[in-house]
């Protein structure tokens, strides 16, 4: 997974990109609910790969490649727009638009993050020790990003507000995901379960503060008390001590037993995912807008390969 916040950048600077459509309107309009996609599957009460088998892949119910799964995925959400009117239908539209930029990023940024921390885990390290490196990764990764792009650190970051969802958008969203969920995986979900979602990423955020004495303050008043799978704290003017960024550009490997290696800087791999997730907006925008058959996004993502640009 990449960081909160490379998450957060993409969605910014891949709207800023976009000219002055349909579908920018609708993210302008409904920013709350295009910022929550931004979290893209971390929403979920469940994790997707464990339910691949018995997902209905797009196309095909046959045994498929990870991209034909989330085409079914992102298919049944489109399926449901398709029948939404008002501004129920623009709020999914934004919050599918979020999560087209999750899906970008997350596909170029998860092998290079998953390289790294088997790289800087022993072998006898342990879950935890692991997570505990992931995190170490992603918010480098995030404060560099962040610092680079924005020329600002964590602290000047109203995190609340990029976590806020109103009633009404909470209600619009659930019922999309519960209706895609059980088209796609057969397993039903509940509005709850969505709200959870979104609790359990305020519950990361809450260790966000800048101030050490009030972050101990709130995570001592959470923890054991709270469903927490991970802490996250930035900290201001952080350093890349160990190249987290691979500026010096080293060889990775993407999967294992892959023969050939890649050389790209996290910052490669963050522009990559920029200019596709730009193309799925627009890709996005010609289906809506224009009403246009939805087989050139899906394809899009069905042969969406960051690894081989």
């Amino acid at each position: 997974m990449s960081g909160f916040l490379t998450h957060y950048l993409i969605g910014i600077e891949s709207r800023d990109k976009l000219s002055d459509n349909y579908i920018k309107t609708v993210i302008m309009k409904h920013n709350h609910a295009y910022l929550i996609g931004l979290h893209g599957t971390e929403l979920l009460p469940f994790n997707m790969r464990s339910m691949s088998r018995h997902a209905l892949t797009y196309r095909t119910n046959a045994a498929s490649s990870r991209n034909h799964e989330d085409a079914a995925l992102f298919n049944s959400m489109l399926e449901y727009i398709s029948a939404a009117q008002g501004a129920q239908r623009d709020i999914c539209i934004a919050y599918l638009a979020g999560f087209l930029c999750f899906y970008a990023i997350d596909r170029a940024a998860s092998p290079y993050i998953s390289y790294r921390v088997i790289q800087g885990s022993s072998l006898n390290a342990n879950n935890r020790h692991e997570r505990t490196l992931r995190t170490e990764i992603e918010t480098t990764i995030d404060t560099v990003l962040l610092r680079s792009h924005c020329h600002m650190e964590p602290s000047q970051l109203n995190f609340e507000a990029l976590t806020f969802i109103s009633k009404k958008e909470a209600a619009a969203i659930g019922r999309m995901m519960q209706y895609a969920v059980r088209a796609t995986y057969h397993k039903k979900i509940s509005a709850s379960d969505l709200s959870a979602g979104v609790h359990n990423v305020r519950r990361q955020i809450v260790a966000l503060h800048p101030d050490a004495r009030i972050r101990r303050l709130w995570v001592g008043s959470v923890r054991g008390k709270l469903p927490m799978r991970k802490l996250t704290v930035y900290r201001d003017l952080q350093a890349d001590e160990q190249d987290y960024m691979n500026s010096s550009e080293k060889a990775w490997y993407p999967y294992a037993g892959c023969p050939m290696p890649l050389y790209k800087s996290f910052s490669e791999i963050y522009a990559d995912a920029l200019r596709s997730a730009v193309s799925l907006l627009e890709e996005l925008d010609s289906t809506l807008s224009w009403g246009m058959n939805r087989e050139s996004l899906l394809n899009l993502i069905i042969q969406y390969n960051p690894c081989s640009i």
